[in-house]
């Protein structure tokens, strides 16, 4: 194998395919440990595993194979092949240790209904179960650029109605595996309020998995950028480099209001930078300035 080929192995390798497992492999885990043993479906084929599971008693392993091969079908021939084989591989993998757990003897599980207090343990379960497939959510969309399962569904849906976003396909169908789940998990035993517990703990994981996987893709690297208006760039920048340790560009403006020309100063900041900046800034009156958050920093940007 030549050197280039080498290389371009190693990339697919590390980029691609260990991701997509590390993916399949924390996604069954936190299916396993925290979601199945608490009776709430999490939304999308995951949940619709967990459902089947419940309702029928086999591991919900098997049902995920058996909807995640027709949707390999429809990725494959209408959304890519590379994101079809590395989001399939994910989920045959995440299928598989789903059954091969049940032959692991004293597996971990966090299973709380049988506890006297079922409900604050739930929410514990669905809370880890959220970060767990967070990550593994994260880990999909940053390998493959798809998440998989509804989001093959969703993406078919929107190359026929270009209106229906991808975004909001994928969470009608997350709403609907949640609105069924009430059915599933319901008991004439309990009141309503009791029934309605699944639903809850079901939107708490999925709250979470959002935001786990948001801060994922949203990246360490995170910074915020000031601009500011200012008829003193010299001074403030100086201030500004002297405080923080970084560096502001200078450009020229023109306010179309006024029709006077200003310098506007540009910086990128830590968060724990900006009431300094903020200080900075007050000093100089007249000064315009705001400032937003940045999802990835590169390049000489000084930690």
């Amino acid at each position: 194998m030549g050197r280039d080929k080498l290389t371009t192995f190693k990339e697919i390798l590390f980029a691609s395919i260990l991701p997509v497992l590390l993916s399949g492999f924390v996604r069954a885990f936190g299916l396993y440990t925290f979601v199945s043993p608490n009776h709430f479906a999490p939304g999308g084929i995951n949940g619709i595993a967990v459902l089947l599971e419940f309702a029928t008693g086999y591991n919900s392993g098997w049902f995920l194979l058996a909807i995640n091969v027709p949707l390999f079908f429809v990725a494959f021939f209408f959304l890519g092949k590379r994101e079809a084989i590395l989001s399939t591989l994910s989920m045959l993998l995440t299928s598989g240790l789903l059954i091969v757990f049940d032959y692991i003897p004293a597996f971990p599980v966090f299973d709380g209904t049988q506890l006297e207090e079922p409900i604050a343990y739930g929410l514990l379960a669905a809370v880890a179960g959220g970060i767990f497939l967070g990550i593994a959510l994260a880990v999909m969309i940053r390998s493959c650029g798809t998440a998989g399962g509804t989001a093959v569904l969703a993406s078919l849906v929107n190359k026929k109605w270009k209106l229906l976003s991808v975004s909001w396909m994928t969470s009608l169908f997350d709403a609907v595996v949640v609105f069924v789940s009430f059915f599933v998990y319901s008991s004439s035993d309990v009141g309503f309020a009791e029934n309605l517990v699944p639903v809850l703990l079901a939107l708490v994981s999925l709250f979470v998995t959002s935001k786990m996987s948001d801060i994922i893709l949203s990246g360490y690297r995170t910074a915020y950028k000031f601009e500011i208006v200012t008829d003193k760039p010299e001074e403030i920048a100086r201030e500004i480099m002297e405080r923080t340790h970084h560096g502001a560009t200078m450009m020229r403006a023109t306010g179309m209001y006024s029709h006077t020309e200003h310098d506007v100063l540009v910086c990128i900041i830590r968060k724990r930078q900006i009431a300094e900046v903020q200080r900075i800034i007050k000093r100089y009156p007249g000064t315009f300035a705001y400032f937003s958050s940045t999802s990835e920093v590169y390049g000489k940007f000084l930690k």
